[in-house]
């Protein structure tokens, strides 16, 4: 089974997908967040074959829902509504956090030197890398119930 992984911001929407046997997660892309996500989300779902969908669960580090669950649980039923796929959450705590310090691990500080990217481009690209994480965390937990 072939999931798609969500990590939801308000400008920004990263994107992972499993592989087929839904057993490790790849960071896939980055969407702005605009009226038009919906629709580039639709070619993605298509052409991966997606069967399930995971989004991460903002929540505050005591647990508590924090300001931006409300949107993302809009955004969630909406998902289900469109795609008529299954829509499952999967706590994000920290992986924001992990995905940037993997990034920042595999050398983009120094490469910086020579693209000139600065902190804004890493920024961003954390967040396919983060959606992968929360992702993966989904898929441990399911061969953890087996």
């Amino acid at each position: 089974m072939k999931y798609l992984g969500i990590d939801y911001g308000t400008k920004r929407i990263g994107i992972a997908i499993s592989n087929e046997e839904g057993t490790l997660a790849f960071p896939y892309g980055i969407f702005a967040n605009t009226a038009q996500f919906v629709e580039e989300l639709k070619k993605v779902v298509n052409e991966e074959s997606v069967q399930s969908i995971v989004i991460g669960e903002s929540l505050h580090l005591d647990g508590v829902e924090n300001e931006i669950m409300s949107a993302i649980n809009v955004f969630a039923e909406k998902l289900e509504k469109e795609f008529g796929l299954p829509v499952h959450f999967q706590e994000e705590r920290l992986s924001s956090v992990a995905a940037k310090s993997h990034l920042y691990g595999k050398g983009n500080i120094a490469n910086e030197r020579w693209t000139g990217k600065g902190n804004q481009e890493k920024r961003t690209s954390a967040d396919d890398s983060a959606a992968a994480i929360i992702l993966q965390r989904y898929l441990d937990s399911k061969k953890e119930l087996n």
